[in-house]
């Protein structure tokens, strides 16, 4: 969203020490884009002191070295280190474990494995729980299998729960009455408790960002105690991806203080034993437009189906076999600013691509299609931008389309094809000051002399802009994060000085 309608919403959240630091500002609303949360002033001059060891300059000095690191896929699961706080242990909230337990006889009775999720993990100690209470009651008599997959987005916590080594401070008062199934499963090692292979191999562990969805459908989801950590607008991106990945009948288990502020139509909150929990029910929905909710009628979308989300192969070939259209269809600028005010732009993301799947593009306008490329850049789903794109590259050869390319490029880390499609953008539109700053951001990778003068280059297309009545056509700041042409500016000037 544009930086004026951000900082309207969550101008109480954002720390005023950060207000009026232009580094920590920067890394605040990149982190609440990329990773959906609001980070505290103290993690980010943690984050920000590491980011400056890393890149030898400070923000001011070398924003481009700033960008490129959080680019990086790689990266951001490394730097989540300073964003979150990995508090866990055996069998937390032990009244889930309960009533897992309880419904485990039912769920015996699907004939398959079981597809358990715990999310956002921390270091491993959710998903070993379940893990461990599932063996337990299999070798007393239940009849089933099943599989655990287990996320964090920081690669730290995720190497700990690889580990699986564990000190006293694990196990905790609330979690005694579990001790009869941790003494089978932890084998004690000096001051250290380790977890047993048997219990390791059913679980899987890897680094993942929330945001960007989960890759299959599972029958439980665990996903607790980690909302808080979300602005208000990702909540909403968070209970809809964990809604869409569960199956039907499936249950999602927040933590206990979390439940009452989930709302979402295709949740039904239950209630066992004074125990909150959801199951999904009803109709798929997706959310429109304008943040209301529409049925998945008519998008042929088995909401059963294990391979829910289509891989790059199968996209590319439903692209290949649509043809462009008979005339080029204009991107309007207006349009994706208004677009991208809806929650960032993610339900029109994903109408957008599901309507390219179904091979009904000519409903699809120019905005539609750069607003989504925009948002599954800004999330770094780099192929389903790719994806977008591309479609757009056959019917618009214009200056946003070059530069949404550029940015792809840019993204993937190969500087020379993107700088490209940034001059190709420039040269098109003196006023497109985005693309001069990305020209300008990978000149600083090079000789002095040329970034200087390239940064002059971007001063003078925004003060240009700056010149011209207000245009809607010309918020060119949709492009980059919602920051304003005078943020830009004022980082520009103060490395000119």
């Amino acid at each position: 969203m544009p930086l004026s309608a951000a900082a309207s919403e969550n101008a109480v959240e954002v720390p005023p020490e950060v207000l009026s630091n232009p580094a920590l500002l920067f890394l605040y609303y990149r982190i609440e884009q990329i990773l959906g949360i609001r980070a505290g002033s103290e993690s980010l001059i943690k984050l920000n002191e590491y980011l400056e060891n890393n890149c030898g300059s400070s923000f001011i000095e070398n924003p481009a070295a700033y960008e490129y690191l959080l680019t990086s896929r790689e990266q951001i699961f490394s730097i989540s280190k300073f964003l979150t706080v990995n508090e866990t242990y055996f069998f937390r909230e032990g009244a889930h474990f309960d009533l897992l337990a309880g419904v485990l006889p039912e769920l015996a009775e699907l004939g398959r494995p079981l597809q358990i999720c715990s999310a956002a993990v921390s270091i491993g100690c959710e998903a070993y729980s379940i893990a461990m209470l599932l063996d337990h009651h299999i070798k007393n008599g239940l009849n089933f299998d099943f599989s655990i997959d287990a996320f964090d987005v920081c690669v730290d916590a995720i190497e700990i729960a690889k580990n699986a080594r564990y000190t006293s401070n694990a196990m905790r008062c609330d979690g005694s009455s579990w001790k009869h199934i941790l003494d089978s499963y932890l084998i004690q090692d000096n001051d250290e408790f380790i977890v047993t292979q048997n219990i390791r191999r059913k679980v899987r562990f890897f680094p993942h960002n929330i945001m960007r969805g989960l890759e299959k459908q599972y029958d439980i989801i665990f996903f607790r105690n980690s909302l808080i950590y979300f602005s208000n607008k990702n909540r909403i991106f968070v209970i809809n991806n964990l809604a869409d990945s569960l199956f039907f009948n499936g249950l999602l288990f927040m933590g206990i203080s979390e439940t009452s502020s989930v709302k979402h139509p295709l949740l039904a909150n239950k209630n066992s034993s004074d125990v909150f929990y959801f199951q999904k029910t009803g109709t798929p929905f997706i959310y429109d437009q304008i943040g209301t909710f529409s049925a998945f009628t008519d998008l042929n979308i088995n909401n059963n189906r294990q391979d829910k989300k289509y891989d790059k192969a199968s996209l590319e070939k439903h692209i290949r076999h649509i043809q462009p259209r008979k005339e080029e269809i204009p991107v309007s600028c207006a349009e994706i600013a208004e677009i991208l005010k809806t929650e960032d732009g993610k339900p029109n993301a994903e109408k957008t691509l599901i309507t390219l799947i179904n091979e009904n593009p000519s409903v699809l306008s120019g905005g539609a299609l750069a607003a989504s490329a925009i948002y599954y850049l800004n999330t770094q789903d780099l192929d389903n931008a790719d994806t977008v794109i591309s479609y757009l590259e056959k019917n618009n050869s214009g200056v946003f389309t070059k530069f949404l390319r550029g940015e792809y490029y840019f993204h993937r880390g190969h500087l020379q094809e993107a700088e490209k499609f940034f001059v190709e953008s420039s040269v098109k539109d003196k006023y497109f000051w985005p693309a001069f700053y990305r020209i300008a951001v990978i000149a600083a990778e090079g000789n002095p002399t040329r970034y200087e003068y390239k940064i002059k280059k971007t001063i003078e297309s925004i003060e240009l802009l700056q010149n011209l009545e207000p245009n809607d056509e010309r918020n060119y700041e949709c492009f980059m994060g919602g920051f304003s042409p005078v943020y830009f500016l004022r980082i520009l000037e103060k490395k000119l000085s």
